[in-house]
């Protein structure tokens, strides 16, 4: 992709079609396109010649655009992967597995512990994993899995490799929080709904309704379609059973701070619009825990470009501190909704998630030097590889009590290995829970 100067500002903005591809998602996602209206214009003799030369001429330009706006960032992206890692590496970071065997172990003293007589609960401060039986996903291209097929990235999006509800491949193969969860449900004997296969948009998303390009004003919509989805499924019964549901957004809403051209969204709209899904969740889908991803600080997404490329924030000292206000002021209202008694019943809670909250740089491995490999090609969104690291540590946040959660996990530890399990950590922790 192309990268163009920002003429409001000093510094290089992140590849310009980042908005087209945006664009391109939304429609991708709500419409289908057909050249219908125009070939019906053309009488049946020339309609197949006609067909033929538009489609040849959309794909010539598309070809031409892409092949322009990509070559330049693929060509570095490349130079970049050779420099900070081996060969023997780079293939490694394709994806984080973890054997079977090992996930297992992690979770046998918890697995051993459980009543199998035990009543379902029906408090959500009582919740364990095994009581879950629905996992979905609300956001935008970081949550459907935009470019995350392996390091070097490509324009579709790829739910099977989803950091929350990917199931394309089980953990031995690619690590996502939902094939821990499977595996949790195939030990104790028990049905497992929402996990999202393959590429692009469609049935294969399961219960991840997030949109790539998408900003917290979406996320009512969203809201509709999660509950929508749910119902639609007769296996699954929407009043009895315990759902999971992951919310991250945010990333897009810094508009002009970051590489897009609307103006950024303030806090208090941010506010309202996550409230109005919140709202719409907890009246139409009981027995919910809603997981809260705190907004990731720039230098982690938006500018790892420019860290990685130079060393250093993309932006003026004005802009970063821009930039950094607005991210803090959403990262506060995820607080505030997890803080807020109204959203913490019996049967309905929202907890924050903030493993990745206070960075102050771009991905480091575990030998602290800058690697790429953790991202997609536009040094943006996340690679396969990345998405697995997310997963890794967003499971040990799950069951961190609430005050006590990881905020600068160590995303460079990807030893094939996840957070242990055993009869007094298990919960899922709530504001409730996390009292006792």
């Amino acid at each position: 992709m192309q990268a163009f100067w920002n003429k409001n500002s000093r510094y290089r903005r992140v590849p310009s079609d980042m908005e087209n591809v945006d664009k391109q998602d939304y429609k991708d996602h709500s419409t289908s396109r057909t050249v219908s209206s125009i070939t019906n214009k053309c009488s049946r003799r020339y309609r197949n010649v006609t067909l033929f030369i538009f489609v040849v001429t959309i794909v010539s330009i598309l070809f031409f655009l892409l092949f322009r706006g990509n070559r330049e960032n693929l060509e570095n992206y490349t130079n970049m992967v050779k420099n900070y890692t081996s060969k023997a590496m780079n293939l490694e970071a394709q994806t984080l597995a973890v054997a079977k065997s090992e996930v297992k172990m992690a979770l046998e003293k918890y697995l051993n512990s459980i009543d199998p007589h035990e009543i379902y609960p029906d408090d959500v401060n009582m919740i364990k994993p095994h009581h879950i039986r629905v996992i979905g996903a609300m956001g935008d291209s970081l949550t459907i899995g935009s470019r995350a097929e392996n390091i070097v990235g490509q324009r579709q999006r790829y739910p099977g490799n989803a950091f929350f509800t990917g199931m394309d491949f089980e953990v031995d193969r690619h690590l996502t929080v939902y094939n821990i969860f499977r595996i949790i449900a195939e030990k104790t004997g028990n049905k497992l709904f929402g996990g999202s296969t393959g590429i692009d948009y469609g049935e294969n998303t399961g219960l991840n309704v997030a949109i790539g390009g998408m900003k917290s004003d979406d996320i009512l919509r969203q809201a509709k379609e999660l509950v929508s989805r749910i119902k639609a499924n007769k296996e699954i019964n929407i009043e009895n059973d315990w759902k999971l549901v992951s919310l991250w957004i945010g990333t897009n809403d810094v508009g002009t701070l970051g590489y897009r051209l609307e103006d950024p969204i303030p806090v208090d709209e941010y506010k309202s619009h996550i409230e109005k899904g919140l709202l719409y969740l907890k009246e139409n889908l009981p027995r919910t825990i809603v997981s809260i991803v705190g907004m990731f600080p720039a230098q982690l997404l938006q500018e790892a470009q420019s860290i990685l490329k130079n060393g250093k924030r993309a932006r003026t000292v004005e802009n970063q501190k821009k930039l950094d206000d607005l991210s803090d002021g959403y990262r506060n209202v995820s607080y505030d909704f997890q803080n807020n008694e109204h959203f913490n019943s019996n049967d309905f809670t929202v907890v924050v998630q903030p493993f990745a909250t206070e960075y102050t740089d771009s991905y480091r491995d575990e030998h602290g030097k800058y690697n790429p490999t953790f991202y997609a090609s536009d040094l943006f969104h996340l690679s396969k590889f990345g998405h697995a690291v997310l997963a890794k540590h967003y499971w040990l946040n799950l069951f961190e009590p609430v005050g006590e959660k990881t905020k600068r996990a160590d995303l460079g530890d990807t030893k094939p290995k996840i957070y242990e399990l055993n009869e007094k950590n298990c919960l899922i922790k709530t504001v409730g829970n996390s009292k006792m």
